[in-house]
């Protein structure tokens, strides 16, 4: 058996768990046989679980000892002087409230969250050989964990760090579908061939936008050092160690919980680039910079980006043949992603910082922290572009999604 064990707890006093669903809303007739439905949707979760880490230490509590505290520059106060050696401390499990054990996960029912929408349709009959169908639905969700086995961080601000967009989130989504009868160009030249070649086409199509969900972002501090001219400082993120060396800093808080990195922009815009491997970025990576000096926790919270938003066009031709009273043949020709427009399924979120030589204007040598994209601190990064795309959809995806959407 291993020890310090993690432990699960469940809250004594339990709450059920609530859910509260409204709408209102109002349709009418607005001419040209065609119907239009506007709705206000809400919903309200209330006593929803969460899960919490009760046993995590404190920030700064691994630098009680003076020794090491003196090193990154932090002042220690005789009251928190480790009484043993400096080696002491290394093993976080010792500074945990609830000795002799690793994490404690607390299950609660203190999660809320929240849906709010915007739902407009309009549709058309089938008439003259025409009809559409049009459906948007403008909304927000927010939460503060994805489920009930996702910790939320306690360590933080509670909603500055946990309240963000669910998961699912899609603030817009649009879904246009149509079917039209071609004219018969027997009306203008009637006779058996023409009637059985150029009569009875019809055309339809599915149009489809959805905005991209929310990616929860990780991030990590790559330990190194990097060689400096002397009487050069050391960039942000790091400490001088010798009048010639700058090593990284990779734990900012001495807590349980690390430093995120800052925000400076907005990272949905100002999107321009591909990464090394031709991918292109769908995040503004320059909006991240690391922390830059010890008790800097940072200001990214949970899921701080988006992925990609999907669009789609799928269209049809059909050739309606009758055998008969009784009997028709249809012909059919469709075309999914009519215009071959291309969707990505996810991005990379790894977020990564290094500390670097480089070699200043001046001939002198230098320190920097860059995002890497991996432990030999290389000079590109995939953080932030586009992974993959999405197959292409078989018919029978098509059609299941056709008939949840009504069209």
């Amino acid at each position: 058996m291993n020890f310090p064990q993690t432990l699960r707890a469940l809250e004594v006093h339990s709450k059920t768990p609530t859910i509260y669903n409204f709408q209102i809303g109002v349709q009418q007739d607005i001419g040209f046989k065609t119907v239009m439905e506007i709705s206000y949707v809400g919903s309200l979760a209330r006593h929803l679980g969460e899960q919490r880490d009760i046993n995590q230490f404190p920030d700064t509590a691994k630098f009680v000892d003076c020794t090491v505290a003196a090193l990154f520059g932090v002042t220690c106060h005789p009251e928190n002087r480790d009484p043993f050696s400096a080696s002491s401390a290394k093993n976080s499990d010792f500074l945990r409230p609830y000795r002799g054990y690793a994490s404690i996960n607390r299950n609660t029912w203190s999660g809320t969250s929240n849906y709010n929408a915007l739902q407009v349709q309009v549709n058309r009959r089938y008439t003259r050989g025409f009809q559409y169908g049009v459906a948007y639905t403008y909304s927000k969700t927010f939460d503060y964990a994805n489920d009930d086995t996702n910790d939320v961080n306690n360590g933080r601000p509670y909603k500055a760090f946990n309240y963000a967009p669910a998961n699912f989130d899609q603030t817009h989504i649009l879904t246009v579908n149509y079917i039209y009868d071609v004219p018969k160009v027997s009306r203008h030249w009637n006779n058996r061939w023409v009637r059985l070649l150029l009569d009875n086409y019809q055309i339809s199509g599915t149009t489809s936008y959805a905005s991209g969900k929310p990616k929860d972002l990780t991030v990590s501090f790559t330990s190194g050092t990097a060689t400096i001219t002397a009487g050069q400082t050391c960039p942000p993120g790091s400490i001088q160690t010798s009048s010639t060396l700058c090593t990284m800093i990779t734990d900012f808080t001495g807590g349980s919980i690390n430093a995120t990195p800052k925000i400076t922009c907005d990272p949905m815009k100002g999107i321009t680039g591909t990464d090394s491997s031709g991918m292109p970025y769908v995040i503004n990576v320059g909006c991240f910079t690391n922390p830059t000096r010890l008790g800097d926790i940072g200001n990214m919270g949970r899921n701080a980006v988006r992925i990609p938003s999907i669009f789609n066009n799928d269209l049809a031709f059909f050739k309606n043949i009758r055998l008969g009273e009784r009997r028709e043949v249809q012909l059919r020709w469709e075309i999914y992603n009519i215009f071959n427009h291309a969707n990505f399924r996810d991005i990379d979120g790894s977020l990564k910082f290094g500390l670097r030589t480089v070699t200043n204007a001046d001939g002198s040598i230098g320190a920097v922290i860059r995002q890497t994209e991996d432990t030999s601190f290389g000079s590109s990064t995939s953080f932030g572009a586009a992974t993959e795309a999405l197959w292409p959809r078989s018919r029978a995806e098509v059609i299941m999604e056709r008939e949840l959407l009504g069209a």
